[in-house]
């Protein structure tokens, strides 16, 4: 059995190691409040504290235009995927990126030794670990905008950069649908023959709704349960599975009716996702999604990273230089774990609540045994009573 000391020593050893992860677990938890911190933690301008949506993190801070690097590496199996929407020559929505500066991305990227590959390149890269290019880049575009296939769709061709649009598939030829005018099928099957590919950003599911009967707080359609009007209540667990499972179904079968290939690929809306969400995509077999949080992806990582590289404020030098620099300031991304980190701190609390009352009552034990008296002290010449029944010795 086990001596106390070594007892001591053992849940000593466990309390120290549960505290230090503890601690690890609690500025994981709250590194978005200490800025200091989190760049101890997850390097010098890292994507690890900036939100969940587009355009938050300041990308040009401290960057200035450089010379031409034709045989230049900056990152090995790793991929910088890019996301786009609009391009247009003259663009009134700020969010949309001007023709000539996607011409200038694109000859930076060409005279700076980035090489573009496919989706499918990608898929095999995140699930397997197959072999990409040095500075590899995906080219993303969302929502499927009839202007991609006007502006954007020329210009990739004329460089021969493969890209992948991501299309709101109930919005396809169905010029009865509100907002910016979409592409057709037509258009779809013509850019699929030239090295463009297509996925799901849903079938009808690209906006917000409400979770209340006021209206306060609005979610992405896919991430969680909806108020439903007609019947004065939140949706069910069940229920929000079946509408999510249904939209998502969909628009992989109209896809692989019109494409005549599977779809195990998703750009979840708002790149906003949860576990409910990535729980479904599992189910049903769209094993690789993207968000829009900034970000290197590597092999393993099937929720993936990309980098904005659209709007009116784009600018192709800068970026050039960000992406050149995209192992320090993006190599470090990941996604927040907040609510899980918190509730690992508690349960790591009470193990060391656990782990203290044990050692406290070990310490006792052995406290006790030192101060109660020991049997007599038995030395040289010290004399022994006789054994019962031998009687005593006769002296001659």
């Amino acid at each position: 059995m086990m001596n106390l000391k070594t007892r001591i020593l053992i849940l000593s050893l466990l309390l120290l190691g549960l505290t230090a992860f503890c601690c690890i677990l609690t500025i994981q938890a709250y590194h978005s409040r200490l800025p200091l911190v989190g760049r101890l933690f997850y390097g010098v301008g890292s994507a690890a504290s900036a939100g969940e949506s587009e355009g938050t993190t300041p990308m040009y801070t401290g960057l200035k235009p450089g010379i031409d690097q034709p045989q230049g590496v900056y990152y090995k199996k790793r991929v910088l995927v890019l996301m786009y929407h609009e391009v247009e020559p003259k663009p009134s929505d700020p969010s949309a990126l001007p023709a000539e500066k996607l011409e200038r991305q694109l000859e930076l990227m060409k005279a700076n030794n980035f090489h573009w590959i496919t989706m499918d390149q990608y898929r095999n890269f995140v699930l397997h670990g197959d072999p990409v290019p040095n500075n590899a880049v995906l080219m993303t575009f969302d929502d499927g905008y009839e202007s991609f296939y006007q502006y954007a769709y020329p210009i990739l061709r004329k460089y021969g950069v493969p890209a992948t649009s991501f299309l709101i598939v109930g919005t396809v030829g169905n010029p009865r649908h509100p907002g910016v005018p979409k592409l057709n099928w037509d258009q779809v099957k013509e850019m699929s023959k030239h090295g463009i590919s297509f996925y799901n950003h849903s079938y009808d599911s690209h906006l917000y709704e409400p979770t209340d009967a006021k209206g306060r707080h609005l979610i992405p359609a896919l991430t969680g349960r909806i108020y439903l009007k007609d019947k004065g209540r939140r949706e069910t667990e069940k229920e929000y599975e079946q509408r999510v499972t249904a939209d998502l179904e969909k628009a992989n079968a109209v896809l692989e009716r019109e494409l005549g290939a599977q779809n195990h690929v998703l750009a979840f809306p708002y790149g906003a996702f949860s576990k409910p969400l990535l729980d479904i995509c599992a189910k049903l077999g769209i094993d690789v999604t993207l968000t829009v949080k900034e970000g290197l992806d590597k092999p393993g990582q099937r929720n993936g990273f990309r980098l904005n590289a659209g709007g009116t404020q784009n600018n192709p030098e800068l970026q050039l230089a960000l992406m050149k620099q995209a192992s320090k300031r993006l190599g470090h991304a990941h996604f927040d774990r907040s609510p899980e980190q918190k509730r690992e701190a508690l349960w790591t609390l009470a193990a060391m609540a656990v782990v203290a009352a044990l050692l406290a009552e070990a310490a006792r034990r052995l406290l006790r045994e030192k101060r109660s008296p020991g049997p007599p002290s038995q030395g040289p010449g010290a004399s022994f009573p006789p054994a019962p029944g031998t009687g005593t010795p006769a002296i001659p």
